[in-house]
């Protein structure tokens, strides 16, 4: 007969505890008493230890993360977040959970800026502001069209022959009206317009580098991000693999030093190349590009709130669409 009671955390994490009396004695003080004072001094009369007995047993409880202290209610700002809440604590276990409002107040204190407002930005920004990012600044210069509607999930057929991203920033106040949303209608052509743009947007922390050209923006991002002391997020797809990071900026290596670009390769192409380059369209769609973005996304949510290092972090993952198998390098 089972003598353990196997308390199941994820599919690969558990804990064993003694069946019996003894787990239920605990179980019924947890569900009948909210505070420690009274859940101690109930296990001391159940269970016959004295007090030191018993604190040893409850703070065990805590080391291995079966137990946590908490308020009864969230506060009423953080009420939208408490799932999001309880997935930081998961990762990153608190004897208190009210450790994890320091998450979610640096998501709050942050503000990324979103280069291309295509299939990979939609998603971001859209996970972005319902995780309840502080500030977001939208960069693209297309307007909407028919073609962007079967992976660009912020527009409707009434968006057509819009801005993007002024239809995007519509969609995105009635998500979280505590976000506050800033755009910039333009294209990013040289390393001085992109410094031009840091500047236009004051303090920015993050960039996602979503856009599809040009190829030099991630050598733009490298230049700059010590100086201006942002961080940047690479995200994109090539057929069926999607290019998800890396993550970098005033704390890490520079691109170039990890990476080569394509960049010099690309612009020596003779003429012709280049013409048949530019005819090129991106194979994509909805479930493809939430792939690519989330995974991009959650990365980014780790290193802003510190639950755990990103694995994006100084490498990249190159995801298979076809196979599923993530390769980091």
């Amino acid at each position: 007969m089972e003598q353990f009671v196997n308390v199941i955390k994820t599919l690969e994490e558990g804990v064993q505890l003694p069946k019996g009396d003894f787990i239920n004695t605990i179980l019924h003080c947890l569900s009948k008493f909210n505070w420690e004072e009274d859940v101690l001094k109930e296990l001391k009369v159940k269970l016959g230890g004295d007090d030191a007995t018993i604190k040893q047993l409850i703070e065990k409880l805590l080391d291995v993360a079966l137990l946590e202290f908490y308020e009864d209610e969230v506060p009423p700002s953080l009420t939208r977040y408490h799932r999001q809440l309880l997935l930081f604590d998961s990762i990153n276990p608190s004897v208190q959970f009210e450790n994890n409002y320091l998450a979610q107040k640096r998501l709050q204190e942050t503000h990324v800026l979103i280069l291309g407002i295509g299939g990979i930005g939609n998603f971001v920004a859209t996970s972005l502001v319902a995780a309840g990012i502080g500030k977001i600044t939208l960069v693209d210069s297309d307007d909407v069209e028919v073609t962007n509607l079967n992976r660009q999930i912020l527009f409707s057929e009434n968006n057509i022959g819009e801005s993007k991203v002024h239809a995007a920033a519509n969609r995105l106040k009635e998500l979280n009206l505590q976000c506050k949303i800033n755009l910039l209608q333009k294209e990013i052509h040289s390393q001085n317009e992109f410094e031009v743009m840091l500047n236009e947007c004051n303090k920015v922390d993050y960039i996602v580098l979503s856009a599809d050209k040009p190829i030099d923006l991630v050598l733009w991002a490298s230049a700059l991000c010590k100086q201006y002391q942002f961080k940047y997020l690479k995200c994109g797809y090539m057929a069926y693999q999607g290019l998800i990071g890396p993550l970098l900026g005033y704390n890490t290596k520079t691109y170039e030093e990890i990476f080569q670009s394509w960049a010099k390769d690309i612009h020596s192409q003779n003429e012709l190349i280049k013409i048949q380059n530019n005819k090129h369209m991106a194979p994509s769609m909805a479930a493809s590009n939430a792939i690519f973005a989330n995974i991009a996304t959650w990365e980014m949510i780790k290193d802003i709130t510190g639950i755990c290092k990103s694995v994006l972090t100084e490498q990249r993952i190159l995801f298979n669409l076809k196979t599923m198998d993530m390769v980091y390098g």
